[in-house]
């Protein structure tokens, strides 16, 4: 099977096609949301034109580094512009902006995330640009969209998780809310925008005509909700925060092993408990009554984790995850990134993607997840310098 889906580093190796090759993208994105999103466009082969401000650039350009390897080394702005080209505009300046513009005439779509009315104010708007190109496809991504009492307002991933109700179901029922690890909102507005691109593109091989895209990051995350918000919307019960719990399956979430590492388990449904209780040596318990069904061992959550938490102290998480795994049981390590990236999984299936970049060596990214049988899924150009492209256009 890796022979079928899988490329080399060197992806010339393989004849496949990109399956985006010949889709031209106008990328005026910055941070995060926006150039997530044209990262996977250009992944996939789509010549992406990253517009970027004369002297800084991207704001991530200016933001942390880590290794030292050199004065120029952009670390922050790597893991989401690998396979752009670079062209420094000053969209204030009547020149660059008319050039602006008239790339605008070339390209299938635009991507843009600034402040609602920005794009407006500077005549690169969508109803500007579909009067000399009507087949365009513009993506404006926000933090509240482009309509709306929230629409002017400041949007930050932390922000968007509180108002979208995210926050409040995350972290230990008896603690506050958290934020997720993860940034949520803006990768969430990202692969929404780039779905929405996708289908955009497909949508006007059949009509011919172009389509603009208000794409809300707010609307995404709360979107996400789905089983989470089943109870809520059949009888108004509003979800809590649950932990490493799942609120509908018991047993289930994180305990710690004798190596101090912790496993996630989930034993909870019917068919799983009996297997559970054998692989634990603990076949007494499927005949105990208060845990002979999932919503008994809901009922009694409490006293079936204080059981358990000594049982899973007693071996290593390897052993744990071995164990369980024999007997056909969901169990996982809680991985660092650092283990993730080392997985022998993870390695398999190519997911650390190797770069050379001319001011800092090799760099190390996270690949995207595609894997088509009939078609690359990666290329394997760096980030670009800025504006290193500035006389391809």
């Amino acid at each position: 099977m890796k022979d079928i889906f899988m490329q080399s580093e060197q992806s010339e190796e393989t004849t496949r096609p990109f399956p985006l090759e010949g889709v031209r993208i106008l990328d005026f994105s910055h941070v995060l949301s926006g150039p997530y999103c044209t990262m996977l466009l250009a992944d996939l082969g789509a010549e992406v034109i990253k517009i970027e401000r004369p002297g800084v650039g991207d704001e991530n350009r200016r933001m942390r580094r880590f290794t030292g390897r050199s004065e120029n080394d952009e670390d922050y702005f790597y893991p989401m512009n690998r396979n752009k080209k670079s062209v420094v505009l000053d969209l204030k300046d009547p020149e660059d902006l008319a050039k602006a513009q008239e790339l605008s005439k070339t390209v299938d779509a635009v991507v843009e995330n600034f402040t609602p009315g920005t794009m407006k104010r500077l005549a690169l708007d969508y109803e500007t640009l579909c009067a000399s190109n009507p087949r365009i496809i513009y993506c404006s991504i926000s933090g509240y969209g482009q309509t709306g009492p929230y629409r002017n307002r400041k949007a930050y991933d932390s922000i968007i998780q509180a108002v979208s109700g995210v926050m409040s179901i995350t972290g230990e029922l008896d603690g506050p809310p958290l934020r997720s690890g993860l940034m949520f909102a803006d990768l969430s507005g990202a692969m929404y925008a780039f779905s929405s691109i996708l289908v955009s593109l497909y949508a006007r091989e059949k009509t011919g005509k172009g389509n603009y895209i208000d794409l809300s990051m707010a609307d995404a995350l709360l979107s996400l909700y789905s089983t989470n918000a089943a109870e809520y919307m059949a009888i108004g019960k509003v979800p809590q925060r649950a932990g490493s719990e799942n609120p509908g399956r018991s047993p289930t979430g994180s305990y710690q092993c004798s190596d101090d590492r912790f496993v996630q388990i989930m034993g909870g449904s019917n068919a799983l408990w009996p297997n559970f209780c054998r692989a634990l040596g603990k076949p007494e318990l499927i005949e105990d009554s208060r845990f002979s069904t999932n919503d008994d061992r809901i009922v009694h959550r409490k006293a079936l984790r204080e059981f358990l938490t000594p049982v899973f102290r007693a071996r290593s998480s390897n052993e744990w995850v071995e164990l369980l795994s024999n007997f056909g049981l969901p169990i996982a390590p809680i991985n660092t990134l650092a283990d993730a990236i080392e997985d022998p999984h993870f390695q398999f299936r190519q997911m650390e993607l190797k770069l050379e970049h001319p001011h800092s060596g090799k760099i190390r990214t996270i690949n995207n997840p595609f894997r088509f049988s009939n078609f690359k899924t990666w290329r394997t150009s760096p980030p670009p310098l800025l504006g290193e492209h500035d006389d391809e256009y």
